[in-house]
C-alpha cells in the first residue's frame, strides 16, 4: 500500500490554493471551465486543476460591511490611506480596511487596486504535521477537513471552527496540527492585521484516481453533509463546469456558492454569464462588478462585463471591455476562443450607434 498523503491548503479568504503549473485548456470546454483555466494560466498558484481545492472571498474583515456613496468614495479612500501611512491602532486598521473596502464597492477602482496590491498574505513559519490515526491508514481514508479560524496579529491561530469533518479521528488530528502552527501575520500597507483564515486538509492515496462520476458523487455528498461550506459548493460547481455545464444543478451550485462567498470572482463571473445567456442582464450586472474588482485581468471576466454592459445600453463600456479582453488573451490560447472573442466585438461594433464615443485603445497584452 502506498503511503497516505495529506495536502494542506491553508488560505486567507481570497488567497491562493496549492500551486500547479499553468496550462492551456483543450476544447470543447464550458465558459466556467475556461475562466478557471485562464486564472490558473495567469497565476499558477490559483484555480489549479484539482477540483476539490479550496476557495474564498477577497481579504476583508468579517465584521458588518459599511457602504458609502460613489461621490463620497474618493475622500473616504484618501482618509483611510492617510491613516495607514502613520502608526494606526488595531481599531484604526480595521476602520481603514473597512473604508477602503467600501470605496471599492462604490466602484472606486483605485481603492480596489490598493486592496489587491497592498495586502500581504500570511506565511506559515512553524507547525507540526498531522499525526494520522491508525484507523485512517487502515481504511485508506480519502477525506477532506475544512476549518475556519482567526489569525491574530501575533501569528497565533484562534477560534477554530469545523466546517467539514472527517471520520477515523482525522478531524481531531487536523485541529491538533493547526494548534501548533505559527504564522507571519497578514499585513495591510505593512501593518499586521487580524484576518479570517481557512484551512483545508485533503487526504488521498497516490494510487487512487476517481472517475468523473465518482468525483461528482463525492462533491454532491459534501454539499449534502455540509451545506454551509463554500469549499463543498465550489467543488460541485467546478466538477459540473468541467463535465456537465448544462446540468440544472450547475446554476444552483453557483448561486449557493455566491451566497456563501459573495466576493469570489469565479462564481460571480459564471453566474453573471448564465444570467446573461438567459437575458437576465439586470441580475447579472452587480455580479460583473464584483468579478471585475477581484479579477480585472481575466479575459473571461472582461467579456462577461462587456456582454452585460452592451445589453444594458452602455456601448462605450462594452466596446472597451471587449477590446481589453481580446488584448489580454494569451497568443497560445485556443484559436477558436480568440475568434469567438473577436466575433463578439464585431457584433457590438455593428449594433452600437455610430455616434457612440470611441473607446480608448486597449493596452497591448503582456502575456505571450
Amino acid at each position: 500500500m502506498r503511503p497516505l498523503h495529506v495536502v494542506l491548503c491553508a488560505l486567507l479568504l481570497g488567497a491562493t490554493a496549492c500551486g500547479h503549473s499553468a496550462r492551456v485548456p483543450s476544447l470543447p470546454a464550458s465558459h466556467g471551465h475556461l475562466s478557471r483555466a485562464m486564472a490558473h494560466y495567469l497565476d499558477p498558484t490559483v484555480e489549479g486543476p484539482k477540483l476539490s481545492g479550496p476557495t474564498g472571498s477577497p481579504p476583508g474583515d468579517s465584521s458588518p460591511t459599511i457602504e458609502v456613496e460613489p461621490e463620497q468614495a474618493p475622500s473616504v479612500f484618501a482618509e483611510a490611506v492617510q491613516a495607514l501611512s502613520g502608526t494606526p491602532t488595531q481599531e484604526q486598521l480595521r476602520q481603514a480596511s473597512a473604508d477602503i473596502g467600501a470605496a471599492c464597492r462604490a466602484d472606486l477602482n483605485e481603492a480596489c487596486d490598493y486592496m489587491r496590491t497592498r495586502f500581504q498574505r500570511p506565511k506559515r513559519i512553524a507547525g507540526q504535521a498531522p499525526l494520522f490515526p491508525p484507523e485512517a491508514m487502515l481504511n485508506r481514508a480519502m477525506a477532506i477537513v475544512v476549518l475556519t479560524s482567526r489569525l491574530g496579529v501575533d501569528g497565533q491561530v484562534r477560534n477554530i471552527r469545523v466546517l467539514e469533518s472527517a471520520p477515523y479521528g482525522l478531524t481531531e488530528a487536523m485541529i491538533a496540527s493547526v494548534r501548533t502552527m505559527r504564522f507571519e501575520p497578514a499585513k495591510l500597507a505593512g501593518h499586521p492585521v487580524e484576518m479570517e483564515y481557512v484551512f483545508q486538509f485533503n487526504t488521498t492515496f497516490s494510487d487512487v484516481t476517481l472517475t468523473a462520476q465518482e468525483e461528482l458523487d463525492w462533491a454532491r455528498t459534501r454539499t449534502e453533509l455540509f451545506p454551509t461550506s463554500s469549499a463543498a459548493w465550489v467543488h460541485l460547481a467546478r466538477v459540473l463546469a468541467r463535465d456537465k455545464p448544462e446540468d440544472a444543478g450547475y446554476t444552483q451550485a453557483l448561486a449557493q456558492l455566491n451566497r456563501l462567498s459573495p466576493e469570489y470572482w469565479w462564481s460571480a463571473t459564471e453566474l453573471a454569464w448564465l444570467h446573461a445567456q438567459a437575458g437576465r442582464y439586470v441580475e447579472a450586472e452587480p455580479l460583473t462588478r464584483v468579478a471585475k474588482k477581484s479579477a480585472p485581468d481575466n479575459p473571461y471576466v472582461l467579456e462577461t462585463v462587456a456582454r452585460v454592459a452592451f445589453h444594458r445600453g452602455r456601448c462605450s463600456d462594452s466596446l472597451l471591455d471587449q477590446q481589453q479582453a481580446i488584448a489580454k488573451l494569451p497568443s497560445e490560447w485556443p484559436q477558436e476562443e480568440q475568434a469567438r472573442f473577436k466575433s463578439a466585438l464585431a457584433e457590438y461594433q455593428r449594433q452600437c450607434p455610430s455616434d457612440a464615443p470611441a473607446p480608448a485603445p486597449a493596452p497591448a497584452s503582456a502575456v505571450h
